[in-house]
């Protein structure tokens, strides 16, 4: 079994339960190399996302310990994803902290440079509070900052899943047919000035925004 079998698989599935409307896909069928962001409502995010993009062979950038388990490994493998340091090892201390965080960055740009389709959320955590809030993390930060040549930046804005039984969100409610939107924009242009612009938290503010609608 390939990846793009394996995600029609899981797409057949997913319908059964999910209705999901799919905005501005057409900017992801060029023959551009894309790096793809998309906000972090619930833990079904990465699975319905990469169902619906069964098509583009892209690389989603995981956690060293999901990478190890001995389903999940396999199953991440299939979609050829990219294995990364865990950064909430208790005994890092602050300076192997951030190296490690620098090294995701460089990670996925030179990534990008190869020709490769990536993914990865900006927060790096399913979100605990009705907003998605990214602080002073500093990946998507740094990609913009060196994002190579010909690169195009889409921001990916899930809704749907804040309630569901998925999320960390409260109240939880059951539906057995839920309503799930993905939508996507092209922010290349802006996001790599802000890159050069901006400090992190102002970037970070930035993408904060767009995520959660909020107009500045």
């Amino acid at each position: 079994m390939n990846r793009f079998t394996l995600g029609k698989i899981i797409k057949f599935f997913l319908h059964w339960h999910y209705e999901v409307r799919v905005e501005g896909e057409e900017l992801l069928r060029d023959d551009s190399v894309h790096l793809v962001l998309p906000n972090h409502t619930a833990y079904m995010d990465p699975l319905i996302l990469f169902s619906e993009l069964w098509w583009l062979p892209i690389c989603p950038m995981v956690d060293e310990l999901f990478m190890r388990h001995w389903l999940y490994g396999r199953v991440l493998r299939l979609g050829d994803a990219i294995e990364v340091p865990d950064l909430n090892k208790s005994a890092m201390s602050r300076e192997e902290g951030v190296a490690a965080a620098s090294q995701l960055s460089r990670i996925a740009i030179d990534s990008l440079a190869a020709g490769k389709q990536i993914c990865f959320y900006p927060s790096g955590h399913v979100k605990t509070i009705d907003r998605e809030v990214i602080g002073n993390r500093r990946m998507a930060y740094e990609v913009c900052r060196e994002l190579p040549a010909g690169v195009r930046v889409i921001l990916c804005r899930m809704r749907g899943l804040e309630t569901s039984r998925w999320s960390k969100l409260k109240p939880k409610k059951w539906k057995w047919r839920r309503t799930v939107t993905l939508h996507f924009e092209d922010h290349t242009d802006e996001l790599r000035a802000w890159a050069q612009t901006l400090d992190r938290r102002a970037f970070n503010e930035k993408l904060e925004s767009w995520y959660n609608n909020i107009e500045k």
